[in-house]
């Protein structure tokens, strides 16, 4: 069992190395970067059953976002 958790955090830390290069080369944005990463992809916010106390701060810093 230790051995996945050593695959796992190994294969992590390739991962991070791999996006610290493209981020230094310019390929991507640290923007573009976190959409890629994130572990709901293709989801809309409403839909992936936060509790409420969290949908309401998610519609508040999307307001700000469109605000400035």
């Amino acid at each position: 069992m230790l051995d996945v958790f050593k695959n796992r955090a190994a294969a992590k830390a390739r991962s991070r190395e791999r996006d610290e290069e493209r981020l230094r080369r310019g390929e991507v944005t640290p923007s573009q970067l976190q959409q890629e990463n994130l572990v709901f992809r293709g989801f809309k916010k409403g839909e992936i059953g936060l509790p409420a106390k969290y949908m309401q701060k998610i519609k508040q810093r999307s307001k700000d976002k469109d605000d400035s």
